[in-house]
């Protein structure tokens, strides 16, 4: 009796071949990472100084600017050199992880931007995961229940959260809330994880409701288009039951196209948080990075936008494995 196909990608090679694919991909995927970290990285050093703003007066602030300070400031800083030479002496210290100091305050970047990524992290992974899964539970009950009133009623409340930003959303949200809740406050402290996770649990339904109104429109499509398919029909045919078809054979393959769209999602939604920090008052990397533009504060802007941008990379990277988990179909290459 033939073995039946798998429908992950796993079982479908041998077990040290498809090792050998996958660490050969992810290999080449971090190499590819490289030359865009170093162009970004490149571009925003002598964006950020094209109009040739005084970083040393920015540095001194408030105290009081004497020519020995200036000079000694200047030295110290390395802001006499050639804006080349500073360019590949940041880009030595952020390899070694020395990620500079903060031009306003003097504290290490590093030290800085560390006590805020898991604010942003959490709002990020939250928002994502609850996106994803009641996006694919709306998306799937709209497509079984095609043109009927739950399916229009899903639909219109989609095309809503899909149409309103996340920040007017977050506004209108954090009116009612401070009107009709009493003791609601959008300040405190992160002391311990209950308070975290109360900080942070508005943002982040808000922000779940832009990824629930695109990917649950997706799966939606994707699914009916699936439950339409000629062997769907084949299937039902053969007297297979209807919850083995759905779930076992229309969803696995409604599921790959989704995934693909997830994954542009939540890698941008790492931006996304900017304006939602703003609004909730959340000491997380997208308020400090706003503060950091406006106060010209070259190096936590700049460790900043590399830290983005590589969360993006990886996140696409995790995505695209994802991908070919789910689908045998696709080769790595």
């Amino acid at each position: 009796m033939a073995k039946k196909p798998s429908l992950f990608l796993f079982p479908e090679k041998r077990g040290e071949d498809n090792m050998r694919d996958y660490v050969r991909y992810i290999a080449k995927r971090i190499l590819m990472m490289i030359p865009i970290l170093l162009i970004v990285s490149f571009l925003i050093f002598f964006l950020l100084r094209i109009t040739n703003i005084d970083e040393a007066a920015i540095i001194i602030g408030e105290r009081q600017s004497t020519p020995e300070v200036r000079a000694r400031v200047i030295q110290e800083y390395g802001l006499d050199q050639p804006k080349l030479l500073q360019y590949f002496d940041w880009l030595r210290g952020v390899v070694t992880g020395n990620f500079g100091i903060d031009y306003t305050s003097g504290q290490d970047v590093g030290e800085l931007i560390s006590s805020r990524i898991p604010v942003t992290l959490g709002l990020v992974l939250i928002s994502s995961v609850l996106g994803m899964v009641f996006a694919i539970i709306l998306g799937v009950i709209a497509a079984l229940h095609r043109n009927k009133p739950i399916d229009t009623a899903i639909s219109l409340f989609m095309l809503f959260f899909s149409s309103v930003p996340s920040f007017l959303v977050s506004i209108f949200v954090l009116i009612i809330l401070v009107q009709f809740v009493p003791g609601y406050s959008f300040v405190g402290s992160f002391s311990n994880t209950a308070e975290f996770f109360q900080r942070i649990s508005v943002p982040a339904f808000i922000m779940a409701l832009g990824h629930l109104a695109l990917l649950g429109r997706v799966t939606r499509s994707s699914m009916t288009s699936q439950l339409q398919s000629p062997y769907i029909v084949t299937a039902k045919a053969k007297g297979i039951p209807d919850r083995q078809i759905t779930y076992k054979h229309a969803f696995h393959n409604a599921v790959i196209p989704v995934l693909t769209v997830a994954g542009m999602s939540f890698a941008s939604a790492i931006g996304g948080t900017v304006l939602i920090e703003q609004i909730f008052s959340l000491p997380g990397i997208g308020g400090l990075l706003i503060s950091a533009v406006q106060a010209h504060n070259f190096p936590v802007v700049q460790i900043l936008v590399m830290f983005m941008l590589l969360v993006y990379l990886v996140m696409s990277l995790v995505v695209d494995i994802m991908y070919v988990i789910v689908d045998p179909r696709v080769k790595l290459k």
